[in-house]
């Protein structure tokens, strides 16, 4: 039998990324970021009916997974994708759940 030659890094990166989006919470932010480009806390946390508190400490996972990014303007802190591709993995999940 032949042996196969994995990629550990790039394996490590993609559990990352599934891990950052295993929340029902986070994959509703992104949803929002793919429809909306660029959202702020407040406007996240209205949208989607929950405390700010609980949009921030969500928002901080997606970031610490390299799936968004922060651009800061005075006071205001806007969020958007860092990869717009994320939504094709959003996709096949969406349309590959059984």
């Amino acid at each position: 039998m032949e042996s196969i030659n994995y990629n550990i890094e790039k394996l490590e990166h993609m559990s990352e990324v599934l891990k950052a989006v295993a929340h029902p919470l986070r994959i509703a932010i992104v949803d929002l970021l793919i429809h909306h480009k660029e959202l702020t806390v407040t406007e996240i946390h209205s949208k989607l009916n929950i405390p700010q508190p609980e949009a921030s400490r969500q928002l901080r996972t997606l970031k610490t997974g390299n799936l968004i990014k922060l651009r800061k303007e005075g006071n205001t802190r806007f969020y958007s994708l860092l990869d717009p591709n994320i939504s094709k993995l959003l996709h096949c999940v969406e349309n590959c759940t059984i």
